[in-house]
């Protein structure tokens, strides 16, 4: 069972304004594919940069969860600087 950490740090205005894009695309994933996702914010005040982190929780198929976040986040069309901004951290259960 894997759990993905998906995070980007982006000047506070630019987080902001993804979030109505990041929760639509999140929905439809999680509608496509089960998995439970959750979008956070790091709580640090206004500290630039900003933290966004989407959270998937419970994968069971890693390789099919893969392509279905590709294919929401290609279909989302997210700003090219929040894209290059994204890193992902994947942890299993012990």
């Amino acid at each position: 069972m894997e759990h993905w950490f998906v995070y980007y740090k982006l000047p506070q205005r630019e987080a902001l304004a993804l979030v109505p894009r990041l929760r639509a695309m999140m929905d439809a994933l999680t509608k496509a594919t089960g998995v439970r996702a959750r979008l956070l914010r790091k709580l640090d005040g206004e500290a630039e940069p900003a933290t966004l982190m989407e959270t998937y929780e419970r994968i069971e198929d890693a390789a099919a969860f893969e392509v279905a976040l590709g294919d929401a986040l290609a279909r989302a069309e997210l700003p090219a600087a929040a894209v290059q901004a994204r890193r992902t951290e994947r942890f299993g259960d012990l």
